[in-house]
């Protein structure tokens, strides 16, 4: 049997490492040559990250009907504080993002099918089996007031208060709940609770004076004070639940980039401004 010496090796050892070398500076050329051709507005060094498969850009996917992440417009255009971040990003990272419609049900599976790249909905553990996120947002419940808040009341000051929620909701069967039991804990009166058929009788309510407070979805909630004009206000404390985020396929190195992308928004005040401007700050994240 011929025995092979390590020195016989030691050629076959030092072409695979020069051929290491020379493929590694290619990329590290080809990311430089892509940084320095950043477009305008963008970050170079997260544009020179993007993958040859999104340079020419991205689709997302949205079903408009749940304001304010993403709805139709007056002017019958795709918009919502999503729709703002999702310009912001692209305008970060230096790409194209197409926003399309679709119904919500489809929305997941065509993502997984490569159909569509990414939409932002709630982080869930059930969906983070198959998919990466990068988070935008805390979702949870905010407390709607008649502007002034002349009942001087918040999330753990409403016992006594006339209060209303949507029947069935996660606010009627969980969280006022836990507030009764407060309320009870600490010898006060209990919350009477109203319930109506969705947030557009809430607010009417309010309006009114017959309710003195509304619990809803705190991004929805923004969303009437942002319409209101002035009418209404949203009282200091939110009960916060959870995130939601922008969704990838599982792997998809995209969404590390549009971390990435959102952590630079947070640095020059981008993503403080679109939350601030849909009404949503308590909601807002320390890092994505």
């Amino acid at each position: 049997m011929k025995i092979r010496s390590p020195m016989s090796r030691r050629p076959r050892a030092n072409a695979a490492a020069l051929l290491a070398t020379l493929v590694a500076a290619c990329v590290s050329g080809a990311g430089a040559a892509y940084a320095q051709s950043a477009p305008e507005g963008a970050d170079p060094a997260l544009y020179a990250k993007i993958p040859d498969a999104y340079r020419d850009g991205l689709t997302a996917v949205y079903d408009p009907q749940y304001p304010p992440s993403y709805y139709i417009d007056e002017g019958g255009e795709m918009a919502g504080y999503v729709l703002d971040f999702q310009k912001a990003v692209a305008t970060k990272l230096g790409i194209p993002i197409k926003a399309e419609q679709a119904k919500f049900s489809g929305i997941v599976a065509g993502i997984l099918g490569e159909r569509y790249d990414t939409s932002a909905f709630h982080n869930t553990p059930e969906r983070q089996e198959k998919m990466d996120f990068a988070n935008i947002t805390r979702t949870g419940t905010s407390v709607m007031v008649k502007a002034g808040n002349t009942a001087d009341i918040d999330l753990y000051k409403l016992c006594g208060h006339k209060v209303g929620t949507t029947q069935g909701g996660e606010q009627f069967l969980e969280l006022l709940p836990k507030l009764q039991a407060r309320c009870e804990s600490e010898g006060k009166e209990k919350i009477e609770v109203m319930v109506f058929s969705g947030p557009n009788e809430g607010s009417l309510a309010v309006k009114t004076g017959r309710i003195d407070g509304w619990l809803g979805d705190a991004p929805y909630t923004g969303y009437i004070v942002k319409q209101s004009k002035g009418t209404f206000e949203k009282t200091p404390t939110s009960d916060v639940s959870g995130f939601s985020g922008f969704a990838f396929r599982k792997g998809d190195p995209m969404a590390e980039l549009f971390k990435a992308a959102l952590a630079d928004m947070m640095d020059d005040g981008t993503y403080q401004a679109i939350m601030e401007d849909w009404k949503i700050s308590e909601l807002a994240i320390e890092k994505p």
